[in-house]
């Protein structure tokens, strides 16, 4: 009788929320650096931290602004979405759940567990977090962002922490690999 209530509620759950389901190995609401996350818009960034100390125009509609030397942001200038963003220091740009560089990346395995992606470079390596999105037209999961943590091989202490999602002039999956190799130094195959 039990598992048929248990067999009940499951399937109960899935026809009430359908779609709606995430699978992701980072919740969507740890994908934040400094309060931002990708889609955040640059108006609300400004209204947080003030007009960046650096904004440059990059490719068509492609924009990069930094405070200080430890914070990096992209976003589309036509839609002031953000979509990067990259923290070098340990300047209080946080998760929710208090990761921060300078920690070591023991930390971020007892916050969030194993890395769904590793990569050893000779002196750095780089893990990832995926967060997948439901996407209805293929009716399956697809990796919509990645928090990616680069690690320093000697010491096993976090040098950056960056969020990326669909770079506007490749997309994910296929700016994922290639921007990892090159900050591990490696040559793209």
């Amino acid at each position: 009788m039990l598992k048929k209530i248990l067999t009940a509620i499951i399937l109960s759950a899935f026809v009430l929320f359908g779609n709606n389901f995430c699978s992701a190995s980072m919740p969507r609401n740890e994908m934040f650096l400094g309060g931002l996350t990708f889609g955040s818009t640059s108006d609300y960034m400004i209204e947080i931290y003030g007009l960046p100390d650096t904004n440059e125009r990059g490719v068509e509609y492609l924009s990069t602004c930094k405070y200080g030397s430890g914070v990096e942001i992209g976003y589309l200038s036509d839609q002031h979405k953000i979509f990067t963003i990259i923290v070098r220091e340990n300047n209080g740009w946080t998760t929710p759940a208090g990761l921060s560089v300078g920690m070591t990346f023991d930390k971020a395995v007892e916050l969030y567990g194993d890395a769904d992606f590793e990569k050893v470079g000779d002196e750095k390596t780089a893990y990832a977090y995926f967060y997948y999105r439901y996407n209805k037209e293929i009716q399956n999961y697809e990796r919509e962002a990645g928090f990616i943590i680069l690690v320093d091989n000697a010491t096993g202490k976090i040098l950056e922490m960056r969020i990326e999602t669909d770079n506007p002039m490749v997309g994910f999956e296929d700016f994922f690999e290639p921007s990892v190799n090159y900050l591990l130094g490696i040559e793209n195959e």
